[in-house]
């Protein structure tokens, strides 16, 4: 398939937020942010930064010199990924194209932001960058194929990687690909090389995310509280809702995306003692009625999406608490039916092994065992 950037979905919806009641906004959008909920890590920060201004917070914070440099009124999202199969558990990806201003002339530059969710630091980040770039220079490749551009005229957009880290693990290794080589310095020039933006979100100082006071930074210096005490966080809250209400009534789109992605990570990173005092600070800076009543109605739908989810999680506990039960007793049958006696403590001992692999073991050797003592419970 060609590379084809349209028009991003998300401006035609912001601008269709702008002119419908909250009540049919919100219906409009429930399902999309129960799934957000629901899927919290692996989709939040990825629904955040489909709203343009929200990547020029993002970018103005990690590489602020290219950022100014972004025309973010024409920046238009490509709806597809690039990550292999067996990394779309822990991470996401968007792409862009954006006019890039200098001052010779304009041109377009496409954008690579990588959200790596896990915990962990990823030597081998470096090649698998540049392994996602090549993979939207292929594919412009067959755009310039597919419209029958002249070769002399393929010109290949230049990509800004940015791979968005949230993790606690520190990570200050450079992301160079030279340091996936064992080579003398000789050969170091025939190695590819390209630069990859790093932001490290918790080794950020909270100056920094906040240096150009734009309303996606304070959600940023909010994340980097998660695991910080409970004055700390209601502090950033409180903070964050002092700049979110100073937001202009034709960005009320991304202002509701905002709220919503805050109060979803107060479901998601903090403790359930603390969710209806952070909740209520939100609600009760809100001066607006409608606005009021759209953050009233989503407080409802988290709590009820997030009762299902428990029940859910309670349901399959439940479930295999009751298979683990049913191979104990598997078991002890078949060891009654072939020795006959079997001692209380070798009960005891099957019923407090709760991993179903192992009873599958035991049960397997019980078959086919001469003694009990050829077991090994």
């Amino acid at each position: 398939m060609p590379l084809a950037f349209g028009v991003c979905t998300e401006l035609r919806n912001e601008t269709q937020h702008n002119i419908l009641s909250p009540d049919d906004w919100f219906r409009m959008h429930k399902d999309e942010i129960k799934q957000i909920i629901h899927e919290f890590p692996d989709r939040a920060i990825r629904w955040l930064l489909e709203t343009p201004d929200n990547v020029k917070g993002l970018l103005l914070t990690a590489v602020a010199d290219l950022a100014k440099h972004i025309d973010y009124t024409q920046l238009q999202r490509l709806d597809r990924t690039f990550i292999s199969d067996n990394f779309r558990k822990r991470e996401a990806d968007l792409v862009f194209t954006a006019p890039f201003l200098d001052e010779q002339k304009t041109r377009e530059v496409i954008i690579y932001i990588l959200i790596e969710n896990q915990s962990t630091v990823d030597p081998t980040m470096p090649f698998r960058i540049l392994s996602y770039m090549l993979r939207i220079w292929e594919s412009q490749r067959e755009k310039f194929e597919f419209e029958n551009v002249p070769l002399t005229q393929w010109r290949f957009h230049p990509i800004l990687p940015v791979v968005f880290y949230t993790g606690e693990q520190k990570w200050d290794e450079p992301l160079d690909i030279k340091r996936l080589f064992d080579l003398p310095k000789s050969l170091e020039e025939f190695i590819p090389q390209h630069k990859t933006i790093l932001f490290n979100l918790k080794a950020t100082s909270p100056e920094r995310l906040v240096e150009y006071n734009h309303p996606f930074e304070w959600i940023l210096r909010l994340m980097q509280k998660e695991n910080a005490d409970t004055d700390a966080v209601r502090d950033s809250i409180k903070i964050a809702i002092d700049h979110l209400r100073l937001m202009p009534p034709e960005e009320r789109a991304n202002w509701s995306k905002l709220i919503y992605f805050m109060m979803a990570f107060i479901y998601e990173r903090r403790e359930e003692s603390e969710h209806d005092e952070f909740l209520n600070i939100i609600k009760s800076s809100i001066d607006d009625k409608s606005r009021r009543k759209e953050v009233e109605k989503m407080g409802k739908t988290m709590a009820q999406v997030l009762e299902a989810r428990g029940e859910a999680k309670g349901e399959a506990k439940g479930i295999a608490l009751g298979m683990i039960s049913a191979k104990q007793n598997d078991i002890i049958k078949l060891l009654r039916l072939r020795f006959e006696y079997i001692s209380e403590d070798i009960v005891k001992r099957i019923k407090s092994i709760n991993q179903i692999d192992r009873l599958d073991a035991i049960f397997e050797r019980a078959v086919t065992a001469k003694t009990i003592n050829d077991i090994e419970i």
